[in-house]
């Protein structure tokens, strides 16, 4: 089982068949080590994140909770090349299971009426078979669609589980996607702004705010509101260690006036903030894994 289908925008858009019998991707990645998404956890080598049970999500597509039917997809019409949203590679990986590779197709990965010069064999038109590999050769194309070594994402159907690694490559594959980012309403982000602690400055409010820190907000709110009254009062002293102009002693309230300065303030709420206790070097963790003891 080999397809590689397009999926064309507009309102006459949908799935063509683009190849048959052709193995689009040659290498199916080992996904061994896999997490729930999280904003703000940066993925390692060989690390994935994994959407268990995705037929069953809102934004999941037809085409992966039906059984395939190539017959059921037409030929991808030269004129419709520009027109190619995404492409999915229908394959099988070595345990014969059935698995749905997806491509985000930008305008970068779209060549028309480019040259070429060819280092190896590649198909000539007029002549069967490849042209000799012992000197380069110059290529005309007129239409070309890249692909890229590593995909945006992998669907194993007999696990009913999305593979991916940047989850904003994804979003306009599947719809509704982006609910799996974490992010505050405006409701949230002014409770944030109206606590005793702010001090927020005339030029800077709720629809400054971009969607990072929108995306630590919530984690931020939780966290705050899950301290004891005595690790409360810890703040101001443990972010001031980072950010020494960011708590004002005088009025006992952090002075945020900047998307820079509430960052650094959710840095603190969220524990970002750390000294290495060897060399006492003081840094910023981009994402976090709790150690079990």
């Amino acid at each position: 089982m080999d397809y590689l289908l397009a999926e064309i925008k507009g309102r006459n858009g949908g799935l063509s068949m683009v190849l048959s019998d052709k193995t689009v991707f040659d290498v199916i990645p080992s996904f061994v080590n896999t997490r729930a998404y999280d904003d703000d956890y940066k993925l390692q080598n060989g690390e994935w994140f994994v959407v268990d049970e995705f037929s069953s999500k809102s934004y999941c597509l037809d085409i992966l909770k039906n059984n395939f039917d190539a017959t059921a997809y037409s030929n991808l019409s030269k004129k419709l090349y520009r027109k190619i949203a995404y492409v999915i590679s229908v394959q099988e990986d070595e345990g014969g299971n059935e698995i749905y590779i997806f491509q985000n197709v930008t305008s970068s990965l779209l060549l028309s009426k480019q040259k070429f010069v060819s280092f190896g064999p590649f198909p000539d038109i007029a002549v069967t078979g490849f042209t000799n590999t012992d000197q380069a050769s110059l290529v005309n194309n007129e239409n070309i669609l890249v692909l890229k070594e590593l995909p945006d994402c992998y669907y194993v159907k007999a696990e009913d589980k999305l593979y991916f690694r940047n989850l904003s490559s994804i979003t306009s594959i599947f719809e509704g996607i982006n609910e799996l980012y974490n992010e505050a309403t405006d409701d949230e982000v002014q409770t944030l702004f109206d606590m005793e602690m702010v001090d927020l400055g005339a030029d800077f409010g709720v629809d400054k705010v971009k969607i990072p820190n929108r995306r630590k907000i919530k984690e931020a709110l939780a966290r705050y509101n899950s301290f004891s009254d005595e690790r409360k009062q810890k703040l101001p002293t443990y972010v001031s260690k980072y950010c020494p102009s960011l708590f004002d002693e005088e009025t006992q309230k952090f002075k945020i006036n900047s998307e820079k300065e509430l960052t650094e303030l959710l840095n603190g709420m969220n524990q970002r903030y750390y000294t290495t206790e060897i060399d006492e070097e003081k840094r910023l963790a981009n994402s976090v894994t709790v150690v079990e003891n």
